[in-house]
């Protein structure tokens, strides 16, 4: 089994490396990796009745890639435990190491949405892993105690993905509407799913080294948090 995977990416929209594409191109390398590795989407519903669900991201470069520079994706995961998969990625650019990234993913039943011992699927304790392993773990992601108002969105049916609510990347992409600019970092917290539908209401504040997103449900409950730090000029 390939224990490092990598993949070649440009940005799709304009050419610009924005936060939301820069996820996009880690949600391509990790959905091709999963599938390499048997336990992509397919293979967790058929066999397990289950699918994998983000909830927790950090990526930060050490510089904002330019207009349409090729990137190359590398992506590999830690060692399990009972609770959470890990997975590890290097941002390259001609051969140098320009950032990283870290996704932690749960798996829940597909029908009750409840998350499942990752111990119940033997398959997931045989994989490689690449070691040395990262030790990375991701902080408590607290927001400014006041948030203002910055406008409400309306899930739309192209924002859903395989497992039927709004796609990672789509959550980033609505946020980007609120925090406009390019940044080398990105922390994000996914809390409660969005369905096809649902009204989104955000709400935004910044400070000298941040600007920060919340996303909030009809119910009042919360849907993410973001970080966006790191800010660049324009190129």
């Amino acid at each position: 089994m390939q224990e490092i995977l990598e993949v070649s990416c440009r940005p799709v929209h304009d050419g610009i490396w924005t936060p939301a594409e820069l996820m996009g191109a880690l949600e391509r390398a990790a959905t091709d990796h999963a599938d390499a590795l048997n336990i992509g989407h397919d293979r967790m519903v058929a066999d397990f009745g289950s699918l994998w669900m983000l909830v927790r991201s950090r990526l930060e470069l050490t510089r904002l890639p330019a207009a349409d520079e090729a990137l190359t994706v590398r992506t590999w995961l830690r060692s399990p435990t009972p609770v959470m998969s890990v997975r590890d990625y290097d941002f390259c650019a001609d051969g140098e190491v320009i950032g990283s990234a870290v996704h932690c993913w749960v798996l829940v039943n597909a029908e009750a949405r409840h998350m499942i011992d990752l111990r119940q699927i033997p398959a997931l304790w045989e994989l490689p892993v690449h070691a040395p392993e990262r030790k990375t773990r991701l902080r408590r992601l607290t927001l400014p105690e006041t948030m203002t108002a910055a406008g409400a969105v309306r899930v739309t049916d192209a924002e859903i993905d395989d497992n039927g609510h709004m796609n990672n990347v789509a959550y980033v992409r609505r946020a980007q509407e609120a925090a406009p600019g390019l940044f080398r970092g990105l922390e994000v917290v996914y809390d409660r799913e969005c369905f096809r539908g649902a009204l989104l209401t955000l709400e935004h504040a910044a400070d000298a080294d941040a600007q920060y997103v919340r996303g909030v449900l009809e119910s009042g409950e919360e849907s993410f948090r973001m970080r966006f730090f790191g800010a660049e000029a324009a190129q």
